[in-house]
């Protein structure tokens, strides 16, 4: 007779009581849609900051079109995901919402008929007022991996990319040119030693966090081997002992032997990352375009800059930085207002209503045009979409991907030397190719 596993009968029974709930707290229509009247859309998201601003928005629309649109906010981000998993169980789903996954899971909304294809409506023009680096990463192309049909699934509501703030204010007393940030490699080692001869933290991100490490240090992985590269490393036509991976890892080190890195980096979250940046405790930090709201939050009087991340004298391709779609929406295939809610993310999406969010959330509209009305240090980061890598046919296994997160964390703190390093991660990238 085999064991049962208690983990998994708690993990099941939660399941059951969120459904039960989900269903026990809202209006059912007959084709499971969780939004129960025909006059109301459901929006189901985790972004508390801008439940504000949408709620302004939705009263608008109402007075232009006499369509009713809700927004219902569960946060933090982990609670609103297992909310989405547990809805769509019991198939539960509100008219628009996100699953929060990788393009994997998202493939698996998709063929189970939870998300809608929006091919057909963007092709009235409605795309067009989007960067084209968004709606990629709401598509998915021919020939994927994961047989999703090719098309556009996902409605981008703004976007973002990871760059390098600095203090000026730091810069400054530590003899450095705050109009001027380092440039290339060794521009930022030697900022990096002047401000540590002045008693200041040079650099400070959320490394504990394995996604930021790996946003890092992906736009030198790409401006190593470039989009092909990277392709055949995933086919495992590149080894990850090759000369261009262990590069990677040995940036890392000379930023640890050069004492760049601030105290427990690799432990710290990135909200303690931001507060320590915030108040003046390192002079640089890795970090997205959501910092902005983030940092006036924390010190209104920040002085600070941004940067890209610094360049490679002997890399092959131009560097580019992790971001693109930042938060989008998807259209429930299942609901019975699914031309109503498709109707409201069009307007939701020109450039008034998305010139009133950037205004009001110091986000980055994913509408091209509105761009045009952002504040200059938005500007900064919506210059850098153009700048951010390409989608990707296929998807690293994840155990390799933590591989990598982990022996970069390694290296930083010692532990391995970037040969151990990528040997171990070849060695894992082995076993996973042999499942």
């Amino acid at each position: 007779m085999s064991k049962v596993n208690i983990g998994t009968v708690i993990k099941a029974f939660c399941m059951l009581f969120a459904i039960f709930a989900i269903s026990g707290c809202s209006d059912t229509s007959s084709t499971g849609s969780s939004a129960g009247s025909e006059d109301v859309v459901k929006i189901w998201h985790w972004m508390t900051d801008r439940q504000e601003a949408f709620e302004k928005l939705t009263e608008q629309y109402y007075k232009e079109t006499g369509v009713k649109v809700v927004f219902e906010t569960y946060a933090p981000s982990d609670v609103y995901k297992n909310k989405i998993t547990a809805a769509a169980s019991g198939h539960l789903l509100p008219d628009i919402f996100n699953p929060q996954s990788d393009k994997k899971e998202l493939a698996s909304y998709i063929k189970a008929g939870y998300i809608a294809d929006l091919t057909d409506a963007m092709n009235d023009g409605w795309k067009d007022v989007f960067f084209e680096k968004s709606l990629i990463e709401n598509s998915f192309e021919e020939g994927n991996e994961w047989g999703v049909k090719p098309g556009i699934y996902g409605v981008p509501l703004d976007v973002s990319s990871l760059m390098i703030y600095y203090n000026k204010d730091l810069f400054k007393q530590a003899g450095l040119d705050p109009e001027n940030p380092p440039v290339t490699w060794a521009e930022f080692i030697e900022a990096g030693k002047k401000l540590r001869e002045a008693g200041i933290q040079p650099f400070v991100s959320g490394f504990g966090e394995a996604w930021l490490i790996g946003a890092f240090a992906a736009s030198y992985e790409w401006s190593l081997l470039g989009k092909q590269g990277i392709i055949d490393t995933i086919d495992g036509k590149i080894p990850y002992t090759d000369s261009r991976w262990l590069k990677v890892f040995k940036l890392f080190e000379e930023m640890k032997d050069n004492k760049m890195f601030a105290s427990g980096i690799v432990t710290m979250v990135n909200k303690d990352a931001e507060r320590t940046f915030a108040t003046g405790r390192a002079a640089m930090t890795f970090n997205g375009s959501w910092g902005i709201n983030v940092y006036k939050s924390m010190n209104s009087s920040l002085n600070y800059g941004i940067m890209y991340p610094p360049s490679l004298p002997d890399a092959q391709y131009p560097l580019l930085v992790f971001g693109g779609d930042g938060s989008s929406m998807f259209v429930n295939g299942e609901s019975p207002r699914k031309d109503k809610a498709i109707a409201f993310l069009k307007w939701f999406t020109q450039r008034p209503q998305q010139s009133f969010l950037a205004e009001n959330t110091l986000n980055i509209p994913s509408n091209k045009e509105s761009a045009q009305d952002l504040p200059e240090v938005l500007q900064e980061f919506s210059k850098s979409i153009t700048r951010t890598f390409d989608s990707l046919p296929k998807l690293e296994a994840w155990q390799v991907t933590n591989y990598i997160n982990l022996n970069l964390q390694s290296v930083i703190i010692g532990e391995k030397d970037p040969v151990r390093a990528v040997n171990e991660v070849q060695g894992e990238k082995e076993r996973q190719m042999k499942k």
